[in-house]
């Protein structure tokens, strides 16, 4: 091989070398710039998805937390009518007390079968019971007829002096939803019973039975009066003191289903 040729093969071979590495520097400039473009999408992508999920857990807090404010307003109103319905209930349960212990005191001997004022009764309002306003009469006939004749002294009345009188009395009560109850009178007096012998009356008028007990100190009396809704009925109990006893107890029970009027006098016959 001549200089020349040398030469020529030289030059040749460093003008292939120079563009082959500027080639390589492009190709891998390139790579780079595609590496770089692609890692910077991915770090785009990564940021958007970390959005989108604090977006999402925002969301699902706000969601539970509403949740969380419906459930307690349910609960604060299932507590709140349950203790509505524990005070009616604990109301209802105050008057049915109230009732009973109303029971076992005497009616107002100024109450009568067609006004009786309005009174608890199983825990709900009673109202004056269906009766007709003749028997409160003819009750009221035959206590007058035994007050005068005391006063009077006529016959077996002679020297009697007039002690209590109590009624005219209805024997039941009605309640809201029709339900009767019976008006048990039961009186006590504490006071000195003078000496002489003491005479129950009681009268009634219309339908059912009475059960009469009469007490005075240690002594007591039981009788049974079946009424008519006809005419007056009576029964009479008498007992003697000496005039050492302080307590008189007059009890009068209506037996069940019992719709009448009743009343009771009590006379004293001196020794």
């Amino acid at each position: 091989m001549t200089r020349s040729e040398a030469s020529l093969a030289t030059w040749a071979a460093g003008d292939y070398c120079d563009n082959h590495g500027m080639f390589v520097a492009a190709i891998t400039e390139d790579c780079c710039d595609n590496r770089s473009a692609e890692w910077g999408s991915k770090m785009d992508d990564k940021h958007s998805n970390n959005r989108n999920r604090a977006i999402r857990t925002a969301l699902a807090a706000v969601v539970v937390a509403a949740m969380i404010i419906a459930a307690a307003v349910a609960l604060t109103g299932i507590i709140g009518g349950h203790g509505e319905r524990g005070g009616q209930s604990a109301l209802v349960a105050k008057e049915q007390i109230s009732s009973e212990a109303k029971s076992s005191v005497s009616t107002s001997p100024s109450a009568s079968a067609s006004g009786a004022s309005e009174g608890d009764t199983g825990g709900k309002r009673a109202s004056a019971p269906e009766l007709p306003a003749s028997y409160t009469r003819q009750i009221e006939e035959s206590l007058d007829a035994g007050k005068l004749a005391a006063e009077n002294g006529d016959g077996e009345f002679a020297g009697a002096e007039l002690v209590t009188q109590f009624g005219p009395s209805p024997s039941y009560s009605t309640g809201t939803y029709g339900l009767r109850q019976p008006n048990v009178a039961h009186n006590v007096e504490n006071l000195q019973i003078e000496a002489g012998t003491y005479q129950l009356t009681v009268y009634c008028i219309g339908t059912g039975n009475l059960t009469v007990d009469y007490e005075i100190g240690n002594t007591a009396k039981r009788g049974t009066i079946r009424c008519d809704d006809k005419q007056v009925q009576q029964t009479t109990l008498s007992i003697d003191s000496a005039g050492n006893d302080t307590t008189q107890i007059v009890t009068i029970t209506p037996s069940y289903g019992t719709a009448c009027v009743f009343a009771y006098q009590i006379l004293r016959f001196p020794r």
